[in-house]
């Protein structure tokens, strides 16, 4: 009996280092459970500053098609992310959806209708895009290297579009939210045409003009807002992109050149390529 009593009493006094607890419990250091605030949007609080000024009937036409517009960029880019697991068409259609974003500033201002607003993917009130989005869509889904081609081909015609709004527009917060789309998708062109050149496929102008098509591929990648005359707001295109959850050997290859254009360094398509930087989603690639 003394035996047992005495090896009890020693059980109960070792310590309990040995023996795991359960997995998964909350930290409880400096920050643990805090999440990081979200970074401020220089533009949203630069154009609340702009006046609202009269909108003609041509103006807001575009401003709706400018809104679907993005959608089909986006749309394109999830079915063919979709088709090849290419991350860079993941990356991208999250910066269209910004993109349609700031269209929907204008929409709101404006108080006008929303053609997105109950729309599936794929789906679109005006039939030209619905059309174009099914044929581009069949097109991409071929290869990766149509795929690209597609990709550099709406970007091509996104700038086509916006530049004739920002010609017929007069309205500050409108060539506000052009430039800013302009800038968003010169950056997108880039990525693509130079993923088509690394393939032996460089991209030929279908849109704008050539010669205006190698000026943007030459020019470097554009970072942060602008304003209505293209200008750079105070405080933005400097920050880091977001770090994000590498995965498998760490071995893939970046298939592009920065951290906002949706194609950095961790988003190629090899082993272990992943949610690395360049998701372009960080604090310092506001409005891509």
């Amino acid at each position: 009996m003394k035996k047992t009593a005495l090896l009890a009493a020693l059980l109960l006094a070792t310590p309990l280092l040995a023996q795991p607890g359960p997995r998964g419990g909350k930290g409880n250091g400096p920050g643990a459970g805090v999440p990081a605030a979200p970074a401020a949007n220089p533009f949203a609080a630069y154009f609340a500053s702009l006046p609202k000024e009269p909108l003609g009937s041509a103006e807001a036409a575009e401003i709706a098609f400018l809104r679907e517009e993005e959608k089909l960029a986006r749309d394109v880019y999830r079915a063919l992310f979709a088709a090849h697991g290419d991350r860079a068409f993941a990356n991208i259609a999250a910066a269209e959806q910004r993109h349609m974003d700031l269209v929907k500033l204008l929409l709101d201002r404006y108080e006008l209708a929303d053609p997105a607003a109950t729309t599936a993917p794929g789906e679109f009130k005006d039939s030209r895009l619905a059309a174009l989005y099914t044929d581009l869509v069949a097109k991409g889904k071929v290869s990766l290297v149509e795929a690209l081609k597609v990709g550099a081909t709406i970007e091509d015609l996104d700038l086509a579009d916006v530049a004739k709004a920002l010609a017929a527009a007069d309205n500050r917060d409108i060539d506000a939210v052009m430039q800013n789309l302009a800038k968003g998708s010169r950056n997108h062109l880039r990525a693509f045409a130079g993923r088509l050149s690394a393939l032996g496929a460089p991209y030929a102008a279908q849109y704008l003009p050539a010669d205006e098509v190698a000026r943007i591929l030459a020019a470097p990648r554009e970072r942060g807002a602008v304003d209505e005359t293209g200008k750079l707001l105070p405080g933005t295109g400097t920050g880091p992109g977001r770090m994000g959850r590498g995965r498998g050997r760490g071995m893939g290859a970046g298939n592009g050149t920065g951290t906002c254009d949706g194609t950095g360094p961790g988003a190629g398509t090899g082993p272990g390529a992943g949610f690395g930087p360049g998701d372009g989603t960080g604090a310092g690639c506001p409005n891509r």
